[in-house]
């Protein structure tokens, strides 16, 4: 918090900013990566852009498992924290993600910078194609978001004239650059869907190392100024100094957290992750903070001398006429999604609406059918986490079973070994209580299997019973991505795995329970 305050003190302090277009500079014999991606060396940036004066800027693709043949699914995250110490802003909350580009069904995704923007990409973005040194590598400070704004508008520009192809597209669109949402920023810190399933609530994305290996902040390291980015360890993603550093600037403004949803009240600039001026306690993926726009003092856009930026790739939504007709048709599915013509209370009060003369009672008709389709909405859902659920338990008691019989098989292999040894005259009264000990094991892992194969059935069972196997399908290859993405590739095996047992149970459901321990282990 005593970072916050000191902040404050440095506000409006930088001069104003050029607002000029950069315009195509000179060819170059480009940069060294360690001055626009020092991190190559463990892994390379997944996407990388052209600058004026030779430059680079490096770009990592942040997953959002979803359908994507779906123009209307997104992915719904938790993001926040539980703890009430700053409740009021950064509290618990439902978010929904969509990224505007997509290479696979199962997946939509969005590019951040992988590095808050330096010195010398600043400078290249101003035209100025001078050698500064090692400097150049420092994150660049002393934004306001209007600059930030413009700065993002100013580079699309020169990529649009000079390397459009450089951008990636969604369906004809090229991208373009801007500041991220929130949503984005904290689902992109926390790992996106690299991080560990287990640990992307965590306050941080690390837990039992010194967050001076994470972070320049106040007391680990930064003695209050900016310094090189890439110096310490990357989060999951890829991304580097999302805590502490430059303070980050926003795309939307602040708005408070009403105990898990958005007030009503728009307020002023938002930054995230924290800064050079921050203590260690707040450093962590939910921390916000607020700022006026303004200088109260000139009226001039404010400036603070941490607040720097971290791009993002976005893309329009309708970004052709075909497009906005699929759009246009999932939505009409959605809404009417529930019933039939005769029996669907959506279309029934459509029709009441459109023959209603009175133009009081057609709003209040329309505020019932608003929330009537948001409640479809909530428990749709609610019924998608619900599966999503039941075919990960599935997977994991699927490799339970498996995990149980291979130690059964072992242990069955050494009762015979002793029982040999016993019947040739080599038994002990050691060997005697080893024996016993195997056999024993063997009634308890036998006695558990029968819990992991109710569970089991029970999920197959579910899935059966109350789902329709196409949401089904397209739930599971959206879990399996996520798998994968986290590195747990065991796991998303025997989700595959379990759903092949699943279109067999599907069509057998009252197979005994050998059967279904033998489709388990098959």
């Amino acid at each position: 918090m005593i970072g916050r305050i000191l902040a404050l003190t440095w506000l409006a302090a930088a001069p104003a900013m050029a607002q000029t277009t950069p315009q195509a500079a000179p060819e170059s014999d480009g940069w060294e990566v360690e001055f626009y991606d020092p991190g190559a060396g463990q892994a390379p940036a997944d996407l990388l852009l052209p600058m004026p004066c030779g430059g680079l800027m490096a770009f990592q693709k942040v997953v959002v498992p979803l359908d994507a043949a779906d123009p209307l699914a997104d992915r719904r995250v938790r993001l926040g924290q539980s703890s009430e110490r700053a409740g009021y802003s950064d509290y618990l909350r439902t978010a929904f993600l969509r990224g505007p580009f997509s290479d696979d069904p199962s997946s939509t995704h969005y590019y951040i910078s992988r590095y808050e923007l330096t010195q010398g990409q600043f400078r290249a973005l101003q035209g100025d194609c001078g050698d500064g040194g090692r400097a150049d590598r420092i994150a660049r400070g002393g934004f306001s978001w209007f600059d930030a704004v413009t700065l993002a508008q100013n580079y699309t520009a020169w990529l649009y004239r000079n390397a459009p192809d450089s951008l990636p597209r969604s369906g004809d669109a090229p991208g373009f650059l801007r500041l991220p949402t929130e949503a984005e920023w904290e689902y992109a810190t926390r790992g996106g869907a690299k991080a560990d399933p287990s640990a992307f609530s965590d306050p941080r994305y690390f837990t039992d190392s010194d967050p001076r290996e994470h972070a320049f902040y106040q007391g680990g390291g930064a003695r209050g100024r900016l310094g090189p980015v890439g110096l310490r360890k990357p989060n999951p993603l890829g991304l580097y100094d999302v805590y502490g550093n430059a303070e980050e600037l926003m795309l939307e403004p602040y708005r408070m957290n009403a105990a898990g949803r958005a007030h009503g009240q728009v307020g002023g600039v938002v930054t995230r992750g924290g800064s050079v001026l921050s203590s260690a306690s707040d450093l962590y993926s939910a921390q916000r903070t607020e700022y006026p726009p303004h200088d109260a003092r000139t009226g001039r856009p404010l400036r603070g001398e941490t607040f720097g930026l971290r791009l993002v790739i976005g893309a329009h939504v309708s970004t052709s006429q075909a497009r906005l007709g699929e759009i246009e048709d999932s939505w009409r599915a959605l809404a009417a999604e529930g019933g039939d013509a005769q029996g669907d209370p959506d279309r029934t009060l459509s029709d009441l609406i459109r023959a209603e003369p009175d133009t009081r009672r057609q709003q209040e008709l329309d505020a019932l059918q608003l929330e009537l389709r948001q409640n479809r909405d909530r428990i749709r859902t609610a019924l998608d986490q619900s599966a999503r659920a039941a075919l990960l338990s599935g997977a994991v008691f699927v490799e339970a079973l498996r995990d149980s019989a291979a130690q059964i098989d072992a242990k069955a292999a050494s009762i015979r070994m002793l029982v040999e040894l016993q019947r040739t005259g080599g038994g002990s009264g050691l060997m005697e209580r080893q024996l016993r000990g195997h056999v024993d094991e063997i009634k308890q892992m036998r006695r558990q299997n029968k819990f992991y194969l109710l569970s089991y059935q029970t999920a197959l069972d579910t899935l059966a019973t109350d789902y329709n196997p196409d949401d089904t399908e397209r739930l599971r290859m959206v879990l399996a991505q996520d798998l994968t993405q986290a590195g747990q590739t065991r796991l998303a095996g025997a989700l595959g795995r379990f759903s092949d047992d699943l279109g067999v149970y599907a069509q057998t459901p009252d197979m005994s329970q050998q059967a279904l321990m033998n489709l388990a282990l098959q």
